[in-house]
């Protein structure tokens, strides 16, 4: 079974529906949710394009934000929101669902691809130099992954009262700028933050999460129920690296 929730959609899931922004749909069987996904790429383009409908399945294996593009399925890892969109069919989807965790990856592995022929002894020489200098780079990359994915020990806070008072005052709008591509963090006071990114016609890449407040390494951080955790500098927050400063409303807001 699935978890499924759908945004912008309507019930039969061929028609867009603007009313209807998180539409929580509960658990869906293989046999349901490939009926949806092969209706979902039926959706009118010109509402596509206009109400970006689109939905988010869990399974054991992965989180995914699923949109469609001329009657193609486009996927996106949810739980890392600066992955790239892999087209993929519906029984991809569902396999990639049913993945083990420690060996599921959004894109899958390309197979019955023909063994190389030797290379010339110049290529062979330039792809030393290659395999040299990206050797050098995995080295780095490993040690940069880890440092950003390494899991935290978060000490959460358990007062009520202060919970409540840190929630209220962390509830905002956080960027990294106003451009299209620029990510966005909304927290709320009542437990809810949202991931999304700037799309040339509104919020792409949009999904929710759970959090509660806590500290780790003397900082003040949010542990989210999957999206891992939000730091808290100062007036801006970090998350995977990345600085988002806190938006202050306008006068006419």
């Amino acid at each position: 079974m699935y978890r499924i929730t759908t945004s912008h959609l309507g019930p039969d899931g061929r028609r867009a529906n603007p009313a209807s922004e998180n539409a929580d749909r509960g658990e869906l069987s293989a046999a349901d949710l490939a009926v949806l996904l092969e209706a979902f790429t039926e959706i009118d383009p010109a509402d596509n394009e206009e109400h970006d409908p689109h939905i988010l399945a869990t399974g054991r294996g992965a989180k995914l934000i699923i949109r469609t593009s001329r009657g193609r399925l486009q996927v996106y890892d949810g739980r890392d929101h600066a992955a790239p969109a892999v087209e993929m069919t519906a029984q991809g989807i569902l396999e990639r669902l049913d993945q083990a965790p420690e060996s599921a990856s959004p894109i899958p592995e390309d197979a019955g691809q023909p063994a190389p022929s030797a290379p010339h002894h110049g290529i062979a020489f330039a792809m030393l130099i290659v395999g040299l200098a990206l050797n050098s780079y995995i080295l780095y990359s490993v040690f940069y992954v880890e440092s950003v994915n390494k899991k935290v020990d978060v000490k959460l806070i358990t007062d009520a009262d202060e919970v409540r008072s840190r929630q209220a005052a962390l509830s905002g709008t956080y960027m990294t700028g106003n451009r299209t591509g620029d990510r966005v963090i909304v927290i709320d006071a009542a437990g809810q933050v949202r991931f999304y990114e700037v799309g040339a016609k509104g919020p792409i890449n949009d999904t929710r999460d759970t959090y509660r407040v806590g500290r780790h390494d003397g900082l003040l951080c949010l542990s989210t129920a999957d999206s891992g955790v939000v730091d808290l500098v100062g007036d801006t927050i970090v998350y995977y690296k990345d600085v988002y400063q806190r938006r202050r409303p306008s006068p006419k807001e």
